[in-house]
């Protein structure tokens, strides 16, 4: 009998490294086949084709001379004003989505296919026919914007909430805590580490849903500059559009880094100590 179950458990144990080896070799597969049609495509462009792609950097200062104060003072903060609003919103929908979720088991297997299938639609369309619904104000753009940004934080704070340690709920029951004080003080601290590293995903899809939003509708912002730029073919207003977006999602992503080092100081303190102290040994064995 042990013999057989010993060869079972080989068969399994090679047909599951046969399974990711056939998995590996079919996404090379799918990688080749990408990196031969693109150069296939570049190939069959002239030279010609390529020239004034991409602006000097002269030209990205005359851009940004031009329309200076147009940029400064309409069009980014108009999209960091629907920025912020919806990514506060979005945190507020995201841990009140988490909480009842984790709270209440039924919600989670109601609630969390549909959350996976609210990702699977096309943005665009969303953001037209929000168009449709708000007008070609900020509500739309907020709306986008919240569309993009709750999913990363609600599943980052649930998985969060979900990989309390049972030893520290038990522990706490030990001391007569009812089941509402476990969760403020045990679950909820537990999950903040992954609430936070949901929060820094969702800031980086931030800017980018407001400038969608900006770009499908009307009004102001960087999305309507950059469409402006790509209908008059202006490729160096282009560039200088994309570069401040990335910049604003740099400094939103290091904002939120920030804040999670205030609001988490135990938890930066105590790595900093294990640092300090696997640096103190390693010193002594050098020493020694």
């Amino acid at each position: 009998m042990t013999n057989w179950l010993n060869i079972v458990s080989r068969a399994i144990e090679w047909a599951r490294r046969l399974g990711l080896v056939a998995l590996l070799g079919v996404v090379a597969l799918f990688t080749l086949s990408g990196l031969a049609q693109l150069y296939l495509d570049l190939g069959g462009l002239e030279g010609d084709a390529l020239d004034g792609l991409v602006p000097t950097v002269d030209e990205l200062q005359a851009a940004w001379d031009t329309h200076h104060d147009t940029l400064m003072d309409v069009h980014v903060p108009a999209t960091l004003w629907a920025t912020l609003t919806g990514l506060a919103i979005a945190i507020g929908l995201g841990l009140g989505l988490a909480a009842v979720m984790d709270l209440v088991p039924l919600v989670r297997w109601l609630l969390y296919p549909v959350l996976v299938l609210s990702q699977t639609i096309p943005t665009f369309a969303i953001a037209v026919i929000l168009i449709l619904i708000f007008g070609f104000e900020f509500g739309p753009k907020i709306v986008v914007v919240i569309l993009f940004t709750f999913y990363p934080i609600t599943i980052s704070t649930l998985n969060g909430l979900q990989s309390t340690e049972r030893n520290h709920i038990k522990l706490l029951k030990s001391m007569g805590a009812n089941p509402l004080q476990v969760w403020w003080k045990v679950r909820l601290p537990t999950a903040m580490p992954s609430f936070f590293s949901g929060l820094r995903l969702a800031a980086t899809y931030a800017v980018v849903g407001a400038v969608i939003g900006e770009y499908v509708g009307a009004g102001d912002g960087l999305g309507k500059f950059l469409q402006r730029s790509y209908r008059s073919f202006r490729t160096d207003q282009v560039y200088l559009a994309v570069i401040i977006i990335a910049a604003l999602s740099i400094t939103l992503v290091v904002t939120m880094m920030l804040v999670e080092v205030l609001a988490l100081r135990w938890r930066y303190v105590g790595q900093g100590r294990d640092l300090l102290s696997q640096w103190q040994r390693l010193k002594a064995r050098v020493l020694e």
